[in-house]
């Protein structure tokens, strides 16, 4: 029983991780037709995707129970679509080599904090708290650096973004152990589904570590 407990979660790890890689392998691509197509696409396109991407994280979180695997899935990759168009214009402004660098460095930073979140056997619902709290705090930062740019803060906002979402990563990274816990009696559907969400949760601590970590190399 536990063997076969532990297969099962192996595999719903590995689809999580594999269904998010898709989706971050999908909007790079778009991102980048994008930017030599469209190297300064209208702002009615970036609202349009913008609003979309909402929508859909939202309908996805609500009504996941009523789609089924591969809709979800479906809707999955088109937020990832959604998502490189608005980041489309990184390449255009950074360029490949900057943009893939920083890629490379969020990349060892979410495996860093990945390995942590499903190695580590102490709780980390108290630390998701103080992450968010930690968020709303960034943001609030955030928009007065909007205001009254200072140069100095935009150094201080990168590392506090990374330093966040690397944290949201391994707490999100230990939830999905305790996902497939909560699901495993149930049937394979369902379970599939669930994978499908946590990829989404993922993918965009993923994507924000990735744009803190761009926002620091310009910093530099």
């Amino acid at each position: 029983m536990e063997n076969s407990f532990v297969k099962s979660q192996n595999r719903f790890i590995s689809r999580t991780l594999l269904t998010m890689s898709l989706g971050l392998l999908v909007t790079f691509i778009t991102a980048m037709a994008f930017s030599i197509v469209m190297p300064e696409p209208p702002m009615a396109l970036f609202l349009v995707a913008f609003i979309g991407e909402l929508v859909l994280v939202i309908s996805l979180s609500r009504k996941i129970q009523k789609l089924s695997v591969n809709t979800a899935r479906a809707w999955f990759f088109v937020y990832s679509i959604l998502n490189g168009i608005t980041l489309s214009t990184i390449f255009t402004i950074y360029g490949f080599q900057s943009a893939s660098r920083a890629f490379l460095f969020a990349a060892l930073m979410f495996f860093s904090s990945s390995m942590i979140g499903m190695k580590t056997e102490k709780d980390l619902s108290t630390l998701q708290r103080v992450l968010f709290m930690a968020l709303i705090g960034l943001l609030i930062i955030t928009v007065f650096q909007m205001i009254w740019p200072m140069e100095q803060m935009s150094l201080f906002i990168s590392f506090l973004g990374i330093i966040i979402f690397c944290g949201l990563t391994a707490f999100d990274m230990q939830r999905v152990k305790y996902i497939h816990q909560r699901a495993y009696e149930f049937d394979e559907v369902y379970v599939s589904k669930l994978s499908v969400l946590s990829a989404l949760n993922l993918y965009l601590d993923f994507i924000n570590i990735f744009l803190y970590v761009l926002e620091l190399f310009r910093n530099n």
